[in-house]
């Protein structure tokens, strides 16, 4: 079970820049030789969660972490996710327990039938790739928080009207915001079945009056009529339902799929377990949760969203995707991929006005860049018919080291991205 109670849980370290300041005050008091024991040192556990709960502000400082990062031997050690999720798939099979039956589907559907892969599936994929469940607990606003930050946007508009009978209904919201129902952190069921059952009470009110003809045509101006004010209402009223206003619920819902969470889960239900593949899959777990560490750590310090292709196809090797913003409001995209036969694919997108592309493609296999240039016509009309119009797609010379994000304001993309 995930707690939500307490800092001090592990899964809960809260991986953004603003909230780590002691990292920093460690590497001002560390000597050379401190740095280059961190870099040998093979108790990573305890380094990973140090750097989950620390880090620095200072941007030289996180470039030199993660250089460190990069250069430890036992994350080099580790390999790529994509093979440690096949090896895991295999045992699973194996072993086929209810207990991880769970994982056992989401392995399924990660490392088959990337083909038939839309847009909404890739994108939920990426979100649940355990890169970003601390991030989405952090961002995690309360359902009640939510509906009462609507209900006072209505208030607003309703303040603002000449009608005596919607003044009336001003007045009883009011007192709603303001009553323990809404003020209260309680979740219990008799709490928001009063609040559900108040609101629902001034809701109808509201929308009878909406439809009234006879007040519409003597105020046809007034902001009860508004199209913006009935899409609020609409809002309200869709989230005005007890099932909706449970945190625990929509909490759930924020772990139910994600990856980490499911590896952590899993690695609980085999504690008691009495396998006789417990010691392999434990093994695995593990792997793959300090992958999905490292990953983090990365994005963390190289201030972008590094992410490993959370799919496997035949010709893939390995593949991970970073994607950046910098401070003057660029945007790009990159993607790396390691294919069996190709060797190394590098993509840089930028997107601007929308919908508009830039892209520089990296080969290492001049055969493969051959292939994409015979089907760059084809390529354009994919884009054209997914709604994204490639304005310059250019191929560069293939340079073997990895790509890095100093100075980030002043990236050489080979193009002008405005975003």
């Amino acid at each position: 079970m995930v707690q939500l109670n307490t800092t001090n849980n592990k899964t809960l370290n809260i991986i953004l820049a603003n909230t780590n300041r002691a990292l920093g005050e460690v590497l001002k008091q560390s000597s050379a030789k401190d740095l280059s024991s961190f870099t040998q040192t093979k108790d990573l556990g305890s380094v990973l969660e140090s750097l989950l709960r620390n880090g620095a502000q200072n941007k030289t400082q996180n470039q030199e972490l993660l250089q460190l990062l990069k250069n430890n031997p036992t994350l080099k050690e580790l390999g790529d996710v994509t093979s440690t999720l096949k090896n895991l798939q295999q045992t699973l099979q194996k072993e086929q327990s209810p207990q991880l039956e769970k994982l056992q589907k989401l392995l399924s559907q990660r490392l088959n039938g990337i083909e038939d892969i839309d847009s909404s599936t890739l994108k939920k994929s990426l979100e649940n790739s355990g890169i970003f469940l601390e991030s989405k607990l952090k961002g995690f606003i309360s359902p009640k928080t939510d509906l009462k930050a609507l209900t006072q946007e209505l208030l607003k508009v309703l303040q603002n009207s000449k009608l005596p009978t919607t003044q009336t209904v001003v007045k009883d919201l009011n007192s709603l915001l303001q009553s323990d129902l809404f003020t209260t952190k309680s979740d219990d069921i008799k709490t928001l079945t009063q609040l559900t059952q108040k609101l629902d009470t001034l809701l109808k009110t509201t929308a009878q009056q909406m439809n009234s003809h006879f007040d519409k045509v003597q105020h046809p101006k007034d902001p009860l009529f508004l199209q913006s004010t009935k899409e609020l209402h609409t809002k309200i009223t869709q989230r005005n339902h007890i099932q909706n206003l449970q945190d625990t619920k929509r909490i759930q819902e924020l772990f139910n799929d994600d990856m980490k969470n499911i590896v952590k889960k899993s690695l609980e239900e085999l504690q008691g377990s009495n396998s006789i593949h417990k010691n392999e899959l434990v093994k695995q777990l593990d792997k793959l949760s300090m992958q999905i560490d490292y990953y983090q750590l990365l994005s963390h310090l190289s201030d972008a969203s590094a992410i490993y292709i959370p799919y496997s196809f035949d010709a893939l090797e390995d593949g991970n995707i970073t994607i950046k913003n910098t401070k003057n409001g660029k945007f790009f995209c990159d993607i790396d991929l390691e294919l069996k036969e190709y060797g190394n694919l590098k993509l840089r997108l930028g997107i601007f006005e929308k919908n508009q592309l830039n892209m520089n493609i990296e080969c290492q296999s001049t055969l493969l860049q051959s292939k994409l240039q015979e089907n760059l016509k084809e390529l354009r009309e994919n884009l054209f018919n997914a709604g994204i119009y490639p304005q310059d797609i250019r191929f560069v010379n293939y340079e073997k080291d990895d790509t890095t994000y100093l100075a980030t304001d002043d990236l050489a993309l080979g193009f002008e991205v405005k975003a």
